[in-house]
């Protein structure tokens, strides 16, 4: 009977560490479990409602009758099909390219400034930072317009103020396929300037000064230091900045749309643009919806891949 006793509190003893670990198996599941909801909440209807809208044969007579037909593959088979969707395709990875080698090269550069500058130099330049950031994109794309409008664009008048390129005050540079593109790129990688240099000074910070201290005795000069040094230890920060950088390229539609609209004869319509003018442009919703699924696709994809790169070469743990 004692010894039934005094197994008692054993048993409820060593069940608790069991019954501990039990749940801690589940914690992280409850921790991201609101977000998960919140995520398919929002974006999960528009999605199915997307996938289903790509597979349907959804034109003007639809907004009326209420009658798509199902076409099943058509869409795609449609978008695939067409050489123009090849040369957009094309397009956008040439500017999402441009771009994120642009801001990475620029925000290493830039978070480096940062570590070298005064303290308040620090802080007037972050304070810049964040206000770019900050600033709405639609509004960014609207102070470029005006910057560089042909009659009263502040940047035509410097540039004839110079006189060292010629009369530069009626000069339109979004007449031009390849000027626009230019000046798009510039300003999507002005705006996504600061998000990059300022984490990857973040990251910097996280360095221990024992390592560049060993490096300068070592007589390493401040391109060995940053490639044998920083680069590596920023490896998995710099993968999923160039993740990101890349499906926000990708997807980038304000400053296409509110510069040129695709223009100038489509050269400046990338995937977003072009879905967006298949289906609210030809109305033909069914096809848009396709070359936005074609586009999370290609997107998905490339994560995936990249992502298993990564894990293979040993820069990111699984």
């Amino acid at each position: 009977m004692t010894s039934l006793t005094q197994a008692a509190p054993t048993t409820a003893r060593t069940g608790q560490p069991v019954r501990g670990r039990r749940l801690a198996r589940f914690t992280p599941y409850g921790l991201i479990g609101p977000a998960v909801i919140a995520f398919a909440a929002v974006l999960g209807y528009p999605l199915v409602r997307l996938v289903w809208l790509s597979v349907q044969d959804f034109g003007p007579r639809s907004l009326f009758t209420g009658e798509a037909p199902f076409v099943g593959l058509g869409n795609f088979s449609r978008v695939l099909g067409d050489a123009d969707f090849w040369h957009v395709l094309l397009r956008t990875l040439i500017v999402s390219v441009g771009c994120v080698v642009s801001m990475m090269v620029l925000g290493f550069l830039l978070a480096s400034l940062l570590r070298l500058v005064s303290n308040w130099a620090r802080v007037m330049l972050s304070v810049c930072l964040v206000l770019i950031w900050a600033m709405p994109m639609v509004s960014a794309s609207m102070i470029w317009r005006w910057l560089f409008e042909p009659q009263y664009g502040v940047l035509n008048w410097v540039i004839t103020q110079l006189h060292v390129f010629g009369d530069f005050s009626a000069h339109d540079w979004f007449s031009s396929p390849g000027q626009a593109l230019f000046l798009i790129i510039v300003l999507i990688v002005w705006k996504g300037l600061p998000f990059i240099a300022l984490t990857l000074y973040a990251a910097m910070g996280q360095i221990p000064d024992d390592l560049y201290e060993a490096s300068a005795l070592d007589g390493a000069g401040r391109w060995s230091t940053a490639r044998h040094v920083t680069l590596p230890i920023l490896g998995p920060v710099l993968a999923v900045l160039v993740l990101l950088e890349v499906i926000w390229s990708v997807n980038s539609f304000t400053p296409f749309w509110v510069l040129t609209q695709g223009g100038p004869d489509g050269g400046t319509t990338t995937l977003g643009v072009y879905s967006y003018l298949e289906a609210f442009t030809r109305n033909d919703y069914g096809g848009g919806a396709a070359i936005a699924i074609v586009t999370v696709v290609l997107l998905a994809v490339l994560a995936v891949l990249y992502v298993r790169r990564l894990i293979a070469s040993g820069e990111v743990t699984a």
